[in-house]
């Protein structure tokens, strides 16, 4: 069955199309013609197809805004996870500096200082035990890091 020109044709024989007419409640007249405005406004050819594309975007509508939530659940909880991963690290960050404070203070206060003819041979032997400090602390680290921390040695 085909359409040609407002009668459906089957067989080759043509076949009248009937009108089928509605008429809508609406919760009130405004209403009424507010959508009767819309449908002349919006070039629909009734105010079935205009109601009918109306439901159609809210069906739309309706599956975008649950895809939207779901997707803004995940992100928040993706946020979340973050905020609380970025408070470890500062959490780590500020005892470390607390830490190396303490150290640095204890031995500003703790070691003396060698005579100014001893001077050059503390430097070297200081130098030595800071990169035996250094290779003990790359022996800590993982593997990735490890690498990077001997090449910073090397460099120096």
């Amino acid at each position: 069955m085909w359409c040609h020109g407002g009668a459906a044709v089957e067989g080759g024989h043509f076949m009248s199309r009937k009108a089928i007419r509605r008429s809508f409640r609406y919760p009130t007249p405004e209403m009424r013609d507010q959508v009767r405005a819309a449908v002349k406004e919006r070039g629909f050819s009734s105010e079935q197809a205009f109601l009918i594309a109306a439901c159609e975007h809210e069906i739309r509508q309706g599956a975008n805004t649950e895809a939207t939530e779901r997707f803004e659940a995940r992100v928040a909880a993706t946020l979340a996870n973050l905020t609380k991963q970025v408070h470890g690290l500062q959490t780590l960050a500020h005892a470390q500096v607390a830490l190396t404070d303490v150290f640095l203070k204890y031995v500003i206060t703790c070691v003396v200082e060698p005579p100014e003819d001893a001077l050059p041979a503390a430097r070297v032997r200081a130098r030595l035990r800071y990169e035996k400090l250094v290779r003990a602390a790359a022996e800590q680290i993982s593997n990735r890091n490890r690498d990077t921390l001997k090449g910073m040695l090397t460099d120096e």
